[in-house]
């Protein structure tokens, strides 16, 4: 049986638990915002590859919330998006990416981008969208890409990109819906793993330097729209269709 002291001792942690929650939620948050912002400083400095005029709302005097291409979440206040298109920031793509870890949009499409695929990418849990089509971004695309899970949309065309698809696509496992690596120097074949992704749509991997035959496994994606592997649609993209009625 509680005593009075007991019951006045447990109701007072109670209060001070009460208190403290909200601060330390505060706190959290703080942190985490702080983390957001210096790793989009340190983001800049390498997209803009150090250009003091580029990118001139990135800077101490207004929220990061609120800079060019950068969309947060209204509740956390985390960035959850960027974006830019169409303009020249003649960098590299920097490994502190990854640690953005509420990002679910990395659209940096058109924007002369050099340099390799960061294997930072992979920490981004959230991301469901990268779309950096149109650079000129070379190597390999890294197997670390596989850990973003709740990736739908891939959109890779346009680069200089290098390497097999098996290499990174054999261990991935996502709901990924779109797939364009066309007009890159992949080598190698389309790779049978590409068939265990039932929820793809649309798959372009055309002017690469791909060889060898159709996976059979294509035949089996019965969600499949599109498919082009080459210079223009050719009787491929009906294949899906036309194996499956059988």
């Amino acid at each position: 049986m509680m005593t009075f002291k007991s019951t006045f001792l447990l109701c007072l942690a109670c209060q001070i638990l009460v208190y403290l929650i909200p601060i330390a939620t505060v706190v959290a948050l703080t942190l985490s915002s702080k983390t957001d912002k210096l790793a989009l400083l340190a983001l800049k400095e390498k997209l803009t590859n150090g250009a003091p005029d580029s990118l001139p709302s990135w800077n101490e005097s207004q929220h990061f919330c609120e800079w060019q291409g950068v969309q947060c979440g209204r509740r956390h206040m985390r960035v959850t998006a960027l974006h830019f298109e169409n303009q020249t920031l003649g960098g590299t793509l920097g490994s502190t990416v990854g640690n953005l870890t509420f990002l679910r949009i990395l659209q940096l499409r058109n924007v002369n981008l050099h340099g390799e695929i960061p294997s930072q990418v992979g920490r981004l849990k959230r991301l469901q969208i990268l779309d950096l089509t149109y650079n000129n971004l070379h190597g390999e695309v890294p197997i670390e890409l596989t850990n973003c899970t709740a990736i739908r949309v891939i959109l890779l065309r346009n680069n200089q990109l290098t390497g097999r698809i098996s290499t990174w696509f054999q261990s991935m496992t996502t709901q990924l819906t779109l797939l364009n690596l066309g007009v890159n120097n992949l080598v190698g074949s389309v790779p049978s793993s590409m068939g265990n992704v039932s929820s793809l749509q649309r798959i372009s991997l055309r002017e690469n330097h791909l060889k060898g035959s159709i996976p059979y496994s294509l035949g089996m994606l019965s969600n499949l729209q599109l498919l082009n592997l080459v210079f223009r649609l050719i009787w491929i993209l009906f294949f899906p269709i036309l194996y499956n009625s059988w």
